[in-house]
């Protein structure tokens, strides 16, 4: 008896030690792989051990099944650990699958182990608390247990083989599962039907010798098949980096990288055919971004490469090289008619409405063209001479242009001309000017309009006219808007501070009105320096508010209720028209200077200007006349009750300083 109970503890011994080396080496490769899974195995066989301990020190004390707490507490242990072992274990092999959707997994680690316990509990407090029970107690926490674990084992083996990898680790492991599972079932089945428990103790020896066994080969399961899925893994990781060295990931299309390679190699070709590089580019994309999100954006772009791949006119190469660009090599055009046709088509494409959750859009696009070899020899020069006429295009809002010599200068000197105009905000080279508006009736100063001007360092005194082509070409009319806005906030909170309350017109390009940052810069600068809104007056062009009448119009009511007037700019040379009037609820209307400065002479322009007028009042707006140079033509809009002048007659752009002594001035007459 003495050699038998000595070999079931050695037994013992060697299964918690070779858990525990287990635990060790798995706990090490989770610091290393950083894997759920592995995390899983290792708890796994913790609770094995814990299990082997529980059955050891029960056995060392002495403690058996009795009724005592200590004894309670260490069978709700044993329970517990041995059903903790068998899930846990099979959660990690279903982690290896990626399968999120298994029950396992739906199901949080923690309300899992929480049923364990209640389980377990349910298995020990019965029997802990009534002496009449127990005659179950051992089919409860003995043969139930052992035919629970031994369903979950069986259970794991079944679902790993019905979706078994052809790897060493995985058919190990399915082996041991199946084996240890028939083995605490027939263990459980045995004891049950074993007439005296005398008959166990060399059953228990030899069934303790096989669970040794298998615990050992599930160890060494588990370590192969970790092995396998990480080189695995890393194989995979391998080839998604050789597929994104030459693909986009976004929209599969080929990167620039593996187009210059694969195009190189075809104009490398001893008799390569004559051939066609397209830039195509979306107009204004992120202000689409800014709209319907960077989600929806996306969608956007691999709609556009799914309708080039199904063209009937699918281009040889197709590439994302940039955000928003595609480049296109198009190898079957042979004659200008054919190409036409061809850059239409693909235009069309694009202008096809682009069906999203959010509803329906219609985008457009710019294309610069570069021709092999009439233009370049290599797809690097080839690339480079498309994204020049690209820019070209963009620049000049042609819908394509093809590449001509001396593009590349155009490009230096607009380079050149975005560094200077960027470190003209930066270091505040940009002065404002303030030219006054008066008011017809008794000429008292309103307002005055901002205008901008340029200190260059090296250029000298440049006017508006010199720089801000070159601002609209490069695409910094929202940059240099909100540079001058800032500007004209402080200016005000300034002059508040010498008890000068003047009202400041802000002009607004049409590139920045209704966007949703305008309002919020607006409102952020207001506080920053505390201005009254009524103090602010935005200009805006006719053709800005008239892109989209109702928005334009609920973009001006906002602005209102902020307490901001805005006034419509250069009215008369855009879409005029009475709904556009009655509809926007504008302030103010500006009218051009070019009706004004042939008024005297010209009754044509006389009678528009009149009718302007009559119109604005009877619409209840007030109107101003630009432009205004002459006594005449200052004397005629009084006699046609306009309500505001502004021109050099009354005074030119002043300084700061000048247009403060204006002010002073007009304020003591």
């Amino acid at each position: 008896m003495t050699t038998e109970l000595f070999a079931r503890f050695v037994v013992y011994f060697t299964q918690l030690g070779i858990a525990l080396l287990l635990c060790y080496l798995l706990w090490h490769f989770s610091r290393i792989y950083r894997q759920e899974y592995i995390k899983c195995w290792f708890a796994a066989l913790l609770c094995f051990a814990l299990y082997q301990s529980a059955i050891l020190i029960q056995g060392a004390a002495g403690l058996g099944r009795g009724t005592t707490l200590i004894s309670s507490v260490f069978q709700f242990l044993l329970i517990f650990t041995s059903y903790a072992f068998a899930v846990l274990l099979l959660r990690g092999m279903v982690m290896t699958r990626h399968d999120r959707q298994h029950l396992l997994l739906r199901v949080k680690l923690l309300p899992t182990l929480l049923l364990l316990s209640a389980v377990a509990l349910l298995s020990v407090v019965p029997f802990a608390l009534s002496d009449a029970l127990a005659g179950w107690q051992l089919y409860f926490q003995l043969y139930i247990r052992l035919l629970l674990m031994g369903i979950v084992l069986l259970t794991a083996a079944v679902g790993l083989w019905q979706r078994m990898s052809p790897t060493l680790g995985q058919r190990l492991a399915v082996v041991t599962l199946i084996l240890w599972g028939l083995l605490y079932v027939g263990n459980g089945i045995w004891l049950m039907l074993a007439e005296r428990q005398e008959e166990w103790s060399y059953w228990i020896l030899l069934y303790k010798s096989a669970e040794l066994f298998l615990l050992c080969c599930l160890g060494l399961s588990l370590i192969i098949w970790l092995q396998e899925h990480e080189r695995s893994t890393n194989e995979q990781l391998t080839e998604k980096a050789h597929y994104l060295n030459r693909y986009d990931q976004l929209t599969g299309a080929l990167n620039r990288d593996a187009l210059l390679s694969v195009l190189n190699d075809q104009l490398r070709q001893e008799k390569a055919a004559p051939l066609h590089l397209l830039m195509l580019g979306l107009d204004k994309f992120k202000t689409v971004n800014e709209s319907v999100g960077l989600k929806q954006g996306d969608e956007i772009l691999r709609q556009l490469i799914r309708r080039f791949e199904q063209s009937v006119l699918k281009p040889a190469l197709i590439a994302r090289t940039g955000g928003d660009i595609f480049t296109l090599v198009i190898t079957d055009v042979h004659n200008d008619t054919q190409l036409q046709f061809t850059i239409r088509h693909l235009q069309q494409l694009v202008e096809k409405s682009f069906v999203l959750d959010c509803g329906s859009l219609k985008l457009s696009c710019s294309i610069g063209l570069a021709r092999f070899p009439q233009h370049a020899t290599n797809a690097e020069q080839l690339v480079q001479k498309a994204n020049i006429a690209f820019h070209q295009a963009k620049r000049m809002q042609s819908r394509w242009l093809e590449y001509q010599p001396g593009m590349e200068d155009e490009t230096s000197r607009l380079i050149s001309w975005e560094t200077e105009l960027l470190a003209a905000m930066e270091h505040s080279q940009f002065v404002l000017y303030f030219q006054p508006q008066c008011s017809a009736r008794d000429n008292s100063i309103e307002a005055f309009e901002v205008l901008l001007r340029w200190q260059h360092p090296q250029k000298g005194f440049l006017l508006p006219g010199q720089f801000l082509p070159f601002v609209e070409q490069l695409g910094l009319n929202r940059q240099l808007d909100l540079w001058v806005l800032r500007k004209a906030v402080y200016t005000i909170s300034q002059w508040k501070q010498q008890q000068l309350h003047i009202p400041l017109a802000v002009n607004m390009s049409p590139v920045n009105f209704q966007l949703d940052g305008l309002k919020r810069e607006i409102q952020r600068l207001l506080l920053q320096y505390k201005v009254s809104p009524d103090l602010l007056e935005l200009e805006i062009t006719e053709n800005t508010a008239m892109h989209d009448m109702e928005k334009g119009s609920n973009y001006v009511m906002e602005l209102q209720q902020m307490g901001i007037r805005v006034s419509i700019d250069d009215f008369g040379t855009g879409y005029s028209s009475l709904a556009y009037l009655r509809r926007m609820p504008i302030d103010k209307i500006k009218i051009d200077r070019s009706f004004v400065m042939d008024m005297a002479g010209n009754d044509s322009d006389m009678m528009i200007v009149k009718t302007m007028i009559k119109l604005a009042h009877g619409l209840g707006k007030r109107i101003l006349a630009e432009g205004v140079e002459t006594a005449v033509q200052l004397e005629l809009l009084q006699n046609m009750s306009c309500d505001a002048v502004q021109g050099y007659y009354l005074a030119k752009p002043l300084t700061e300083p000048d247009a403060i002594a204006f002010y002073r001035k007009k304020m003591s007459l």
